[in-house]
Parts: C-alpha cells; sequence; structure tokens
C-alpha cells in the first residue's frame, strides 16, 4: 500500500476469487464518461472535477464489470460517475444535518428514475438519461426488480440524516442490511445481466442462491469498504461505518476494530461462495435448459467479478489509501465542500 499513514494497519483480507483484469474498451480516461457528465453539469466546480479524478469511476468500472461490450461499458461508467456524484453530493448534507436539503433532492431523483415529471436539477436530469438508456430494452421484471434497488438506496440518505438528526445510532445488526443498500452493489448486481447482455426470468434472477449471492455479495463490499474509508468518514463525522460502530460498541481501538471488521468480511465471503455454489443445483430443480444455465453461468461469474473487482479497486486508489489527504481544501478550512453546495441539486441552503 502506498499513501499517507492511516491510524491504523490493514488486516489481511480473506480473497479467495480470481483475478478478472480490465474491460479492454477502457481508455485508462474515461473521456466520453467525463464529456457526458461535464454536459449533464456534474462536473460544474473544480473541487467536483478533483474528487472525481480522485474516485477513478471509469477504472472502478472497468474493473467491476470486464465483459461488457463497448456500448455497455461506456453506459456503465455513466451510471457509475452519476452514483458518485449523488453520493458524495449527499454525504456531507447528513453530517450537517440538513433533513430538507436531502429529502427534497431524493424525492426528486427517485422521481426522475420512475419517470414521473421533469427533472428540475443537473443530477436529477442525468439520472433520468442514464437510467432510461439501461432500462430500454429490458425486460418489466428487471427493471422492476433494478428499480427497487435504486430506491431502496435513495432512501437511505433519509434515513442517515434523520438518524444524525435525533442522535441515534444503529446496531450492527441494523447496519448490515442497510449497508447493504448503501453499497449499491445490490442493483450493480442486477446490472450484471446488462453487462453481459442476459435478461433472466424472473424466477431464475430471483432464485434463493442467486438472491443470496447478490445480498452477501453487497454486503461484503460495503463493509470492506468501510475499512478503507473509516479516517475520512471519521474526519468528517460520517457515522455509518462497521469500523466506528464496533469501535464505539465496544470501545476498543480502531485497529482492535479494524480486525473484527475483517472477521465479518471473511463470514461474509465464505457465504457469498456457499450461495453461489448452490446456484447450479436450484436452477436443475426448475429447468433443464442447458443455454439458460450457460447464462445463469455468466451471470454469477459477472457477480463474482465485480466482487473481486471492488477488491481490487480499492488498492492504491488515492479515494482510499490517501484518505488523510483526500479530505478537499475546502473541508480543512471549515466550509462546506462545493461538492455539496454547488447547484447540481438545485435546491435552496
Amino acid at each position: 500500500m502506498t499513501g499517507k499513514k492511516l491510524s491504523y494497519d490493514f488486516p489481511d483480507f480473506f480473497m479467495p476469487l480470481p483475478e478478472h483484469g480490465l474491460n479492454p474498451a477502457w481508455d485508462g480516461q474515461g473521456t466520453r464518461m467525463y464529456a457526458w457528465a461535464k454536459q449533464h453539469g456534474l462536473l460544474a466546480d473544480p473541487a467536483i472535477s478533483r474528487q472525481m479524478a480522485r474516485t477513478e469511476p471509469d477504472f472502478a468500472t472497468a474493473v467491476c464489470l470486464t465483459k461488457a461490450d463497448p456500448d455497455r461499458f461506456e453506459a456503465l461508467c455513466k451510471y457509475v460517475i452519476w452514483v458518485w456524484a449523488v453520493d458524495d453530493g449527499l454525504d456531507e448534507r447528513i453530517t450537517t444535518h440538513d433533513i430538507v436539503f436531502v429529502a427534497d433532492a431524493v424525492a426528486e431523483l427517485a422521481r426522475a428514475i420512475e419517470g414521473s415529471g421533469q427533472p428540475a436539477s443537473p443530477v436529477a436530469r442525468a439520472g433520468r438519461d442514464i437510467n432510461t438508456r439501461v432500462c430500454a430494452g429490458r425486460s418489466s421484471e428487471w427493471v422492476e426488480a433494478f428499480s427497487a434497488e435504486v430506491d431502496m438506496w435513495l432512501a437511505t440518505f433519509v434515513r442517515e440524516v434523520a438518524t444524525v438528526r435525533l442522535g441515534h445510532s444503529m446496531t450492527l445488526e441494523e447496519y448490515l442490511p442497510h449497508r447493504r443498500a448503501t453499497s449499491v452493489l445490490g442493483w450493480f448486481m442486477h446490472l450484471s445481466e446488462y453487462a453481459v447482455d442476459a435478461d433472466l426470468p424472473h424466477e431464475v434472477r430471483m432464485l434463493p442462491a442467486m438472491t443470496e449471492a447478490r445480498h452477501r455479495g453487497a454486503e461484503w463490499i460495503g463493509i470492506y469498504n468501510d475499512v478503507y474509508s473509516v479516517d475520512r468518514e471519521d474526519a468528517i463525522g460520517y457515522p455509518f461505518n462497521a469500523v466506528l460502530l464496533l469501535q464505539r460498541q465496544r470501545g476498543c481501538s480502531r485497529q482492535e476494530a479494524v480486525e473484527a471488521t475483517n472477521g465479518i468480511l471473511t463470514d461474509l465471503m465464505q457465504r457469498y461462495l456457499a450461495a453461489v455454489e448452490r446456484v447450479p443445483a436450484e436452477l436443475s430443480r426448475i429447468t433443464t435448459d442447458e443455454r439458460l444455465h450457460q447464462v445463469v453461468a455468466q451471470v454469477v461469474e459477472a457477480y463474482t467479478t465485480q466482487v473481486r473487482g471492488n477488491y481490487d479497486y480499492h488498492r492504491n486508489r488515492p479515494r482510499y489509501v490517501d484518505s488523510p489527504a483526500y479530505l478537499p481544501d475546502e473541508q480543512h478550512d471549515g466550509t462546506r465542500p462545493a461538492y455539496s453546495t454547488d447547484a447540481r441539486f438545485a435546491i435552496g441552503g
């Protein structure tokens, strides 16, 4: 690992999944993704551009969705940069207890995704644009499952700001399903089908083993991200992090909390692997269609690629390993970062 010294050492993560390389469509610069983001007003301030450059959404897409063809890869890159535009723009509002801003922003984003009304803000218009593109030609069952996961993600912003405003917290048991939603991988697992140009029968998509794999994979990715993000999130007063929860609940050191969190990760990975192993047997109970078995195997491989890809993405990325240096300049002088106050959300305050 490189970067400035964190307040803890990284643990020895259990990672049995193989590397899958990078999507060959990646140009190393995110050219089309950034052009689209600028066109939609998502990079209107230099602080936002610096934020995205350190985050590298195109690399994250390339390492997590390696089999998407160039057209789908471009769309997925745009979806990823949109997700980070929303996430970075609202997280700091959570730490300042700005419940009206967050609730209004989330309501408009939800309307934009479901296709009702005319989006007023740049970030909502961008969400409508990329969501429409990704959902075009997909089955109604896939769109419903995908949209439900997006809605759950959006709802977590309101839950978090209400929780901190009331001075409440979460137990680890409450936090795990919450983190599944905030990791966004619940719906990016559904995008695995889009990435490999598949649209599974809904009864196959919702097989218990398929559902379990999506849930445990999304939880693993969220908790793994917590280990990398804990110093930065602690510095800005964002409490929704497994390491911080364990450190507070157990009264232990940060290193001890990191090690305990790694134990949770190992358990989640083992449960993910067990779910993946159960998929073929469950599928055989409902169909003998060999072609469908092959497509399901491709989708499950895409699930696994996303889990392993997130493991590789976090390592040596400035957003995470340079966490102390990652705080924007605006944060150090006591003002709100530009990425939380600009006009992308078109909401006062």
